[in-house]
């Protein structure tokens, strides 16, 4: 069992807050038009990001988790509005070569590897699943950005961060804590440095990894919205991978 078969539900619930709406409009704006595309995504969870690439015109679209209480939510909402996605209940890093992709996708999943060489089996993954000149896009934690934060920052964009050991190094636990309503739900996710993504990416096989900042959605912007989000934004505590075949 994984941590995330406990947590599937609450986990689900948590996306009412707006680091997701962010995160999801980042990861669309790189994304670009994907008619007609193929499209693998990697720790799926509860399919939401599945959904919404098939949505926006993606033709094959697999979604791919560990835990099987994530799959299974999505499956409920594939059987009441089906359009057509395969599930899959793997780790990403032991799923092997499924077929040749146009873009394959994750939202938090290397910061889920154990050590550099799980690292490694994940990123090796995507790449052997991507056709050539294909990319690549991951939104990850940004290597302990946001673990020397004040918890009075943190808390007022919903989340709390704990690192049980300081200073961290390759492998060590972050607790992340996502604060939604009176709810909350925990997880525990790994440190990792800039230099070891990079070094797990490009031993994968990829030529080029690009780091991109998250962008706030045209909407969250007026009444105050962009003043509000400025210490987020500038301290960049997620990002997204860009990789390139």
């Amino acid at each position: 069992m994984t941590q995330y078969d406990q947590i599937a539900d609450q986990y689900k619930e948590s996306k009412q807050l707006e680091i997701f709406r962010i995160i999801s409009y980042t990861m669309s704006k790189w994304l670009g038009d994907i008619t007609g595309r193929s499209v693998l995504d990697l720790a799926c969870g509860e399919g939401d990001g599945t959904r919404a690439v098939k949505q926006v015109g993606a033709e094959r679209v697999v979604g791919v988790d560990i835990s099987e209480q994530m799959i299974r939510l999505a499956r409920e909402v594939e059987a009441k509005q089906p359009l057509g996605i395969e599930y899959i209940v793997r780790a990403a890093q032991n799923l092997g070569r499924i077929g040749e992709f146009d873009v394959v996708t994750a939202t938090f999943l290397l910061n889920y590897a154990q050590n550099r060489e799980d690292l490694y089996d994940m990123a090796r993954t995507a790449y052997q699943n991507l056709r050539p000149g294909c990319r690549f896009l991951t939104v990850n934690e940004n290597s302990g950005r946001a673990a020397n934060w004040s918890v009075e920052v943190t808390e007022r964009y919903g989340f709390r961060w704990d690192t049980p050991v300081w200073p961290l190094k390759d492998g060590d636990p972050m607790v992340v804590t996502l604060l939604y309503g009176s709810n909350q739900v925990t997880f525990t996710i790994r440190y990792f440095s800039r230099e070891t993504y990079e070094w797990a990416l490009k031993k994968a096989g990829f030529k080029a990894v690009h780091w991109h900042d998250l962008v706030l959605p045209p909407g969250m912007e007026p009444n105050g919205g962009r003043e509000f989000w400025a210490p987020f934004l500038e301290r960049k505590p997620f990002t997204l991978i860009e990789c390139l075949t």
